[in-house]
């Protein structure tokens, strides 16, 4: 219980921080780049995330999918994109790294064969349905993202821009 509280609460934050930005960056409503003055919790966004939870949850119990399937459902999705993630973050610490040693680029090598490795066998062998369908979702999504990313003019360079900005008001740890 208390573990899927976390990964609830987890995924909420990931989710409003990033809307949040979106919204900075001026690549969503600028309405959620607000955050409050005494928590510094971005609002807005948070509040739209939760809304979409709400939907989500309240469209599978509509739909009479049990408590428990709707936690492996988002569970299952949730692991996925996270697989996706660690793997991605690994080639960019690479790319980033390669430029110092040589030496330096195994551990991102390490983490990349890791998560690959949870990942394939995350997809194969085929689960059963409806987990079957999950690793087509998660695609369908990243592409989307892709999808934006190209059409969108300047979505890149925003993001980047936007980031730059705020690594610059809050510098990390030296």
């Amino acid at each position: 219980m208390l573990s899927a509280l976390g990964a609830g609460l987890g995924g909420v934050t990931v989710a409003a921080r990033m809307m949040f930005a979106f919204g900075r960056d001026g690549l969503a409503s600028r309405r959620l780049s607000g955050v409050s003055a005494v928590t510094g919790v971005p609002r807005r966004a948070l509040a739209a995330e939760m809304l979409i939870g709400l939907v989500v949850l309240t469209a599978f119990r509509l739909a009479g999918t049990s408590a428990l399937n709707v936690f492996f459902y988002l569970a299952t999705t949730g692991t996925l994109s996270l697989l996706v993630m660690y793997v991605l973050t690994n080639v960019a610490a690479a790319r980033h790294l390669r430029r110092r040693s040589p030496a330096q680029l195994v551990p991102p090598a390490t983490g990349v064969l890791i998560a690959g490795f949870v990942l394939y066998h995350n997809i194969w062998p085929v689960p059963p349905a409806p987990y079957r369908f999950f690793p087509y979702l998660m695609l369908g999504w990243l592409l989307a993202g892709l999808g934006l990313t190209v059409v969108i003019p300047g979505f890149a360079a925003k993001a980047a821009d936007g980031l730059g900005r705020a690594a610059a008001v809050r510098p990390g740890p030296r």
